[in-house]
């Protein structure tokens, strides 16, 4: 089943997950609007009538309760984002205010960057919005490590070559000992699956410190992509020592995870910070340039949104 992306509608066996995903893109399509159950009951119908046509069954009852499983999940987004929630649930339905702030707008930008086919419809005001998301989980991932942490973007977003990023890296780590080629052919690895690096340092600057490499994902289709996250190989392969402690498998996610894949079967292994932890820990005022960067995008991804 291919997941809901936005310019489609949600099937009659969507995840709620996906069906959240649709009520807030219609609540942001409706602006100001109180999106009811019913007008999503009404709109997916749509979707399940030409379901019908081709043939497919569709239980009502299975629909309906599909639909109050997802309610159940709205109101769990609100607890779940730490108070960063940029839409207001009552009893009557869900609306969307476009008065939110940095951490607000880190959570409709990961809506987007979720629904949106990300492979054709990530550039918006000029700016990448992968790219945008590695900064931004770099932002994230020192917020979460806390007092004397420092990170850097390592993926595609950095110019240079990898054995400069590398070195670079090593510097600014205090560990590894230099890059190495393990190989005697040229290097042509870019970021070999880390997209961001963070670590917090000790007064003494000494080696045996905390470290996470992580990597960024938007869309919907990373399940098979984050295995190439090996911070132990990396550490292994590139770096003349590796670290005294390996470093810690970190995965960022735009997507929400679904709520029935529990993340010891799904991501066991990984720090995982999905939708939610991301807009948690998204600093109350961000980094100016990130901010500015996620208004614009925000601003023209969502002009496109309505217009869709």
């Amino acid at each position: 089943m291919n997941a809901y992306k936005i310019g489609e509608l949600p099937g009659s066996k969507a995840y709620i997950e996906e069906i959240a995903d649709f009520w807030e893109l219609e609540a942001i399509k409706r602006e100001g609007d109180v999106i009811s159950m019913r007008d999503i009951l009404v709109t997916v119908s749509v979707g399940i009538d030409e379901e019908l046509q081709s043939g497919i069954e569709a239980d009502d009852d299975a629909i309906t309760e599909r639909l109050q499983d997802a309610w159940c999940e709205l109101e769990r987004r609100v607890s779940a984002c730490a108070g960063c929630y940029p839409f207001s649930i009552d009893e009557n339905g869900i609306r969307f205010t476009a008065n939110w702030g940095d951490r607000q707008s880190t959570y409709i930008f990961m809506l987007l960057a979720t629904r949106l086919n990300m492979k054709t419809r990530k550039v918006f005001a000029t700016i990448d919005g992968t790219q945008l998301f590695e900064e931004l989980c770099a932002n994230v991932a020192t917020a979460y490590f806390g007092a004397n942490a420092q990170s850097l973007v390592f993926g595609t977003a950095v110019a240079g070559g990898f054995t400069t990023k590398v070195a670079d890296l090593v510097t600014k780590l205090g560990e590894g000992g230099g890059f190495k080629n393990p190989n005697p052919s040229h290097v042509t690895k870019n970021d070999d699956g880390i997209d961001v690096v963070v670590w917090r340092n000790f007064a003494d600057k000494r080696r045996g410190k905390l470290i996470g490499f992580g990597q960024c994902k938007t869309g919907t289709e990373w399940r098979d992509e984050i295995h190439k996250l090996k911070p132990r190989d990396f550490c292994d392969n590139w770096f003349v020592e590796s670290p005294l402690h390996a470093p810690i498998a970190m995965i960022f996610l735009c997507d929400t995870l679904n709520w029935y894949l529990s993340f010891h079967s799904d991501l066991r292994g990984y720090l995982v910070f999905n939708r939610f932890r991301i807009a948690e820990y998204a600093p109350i005022e961000l980094v100016p340039s990130i901010a500015k960067q996620l208004k614009l995008w925000n601003e023209a991804a969502l002009a496109f949104v309505r217009n869709t």
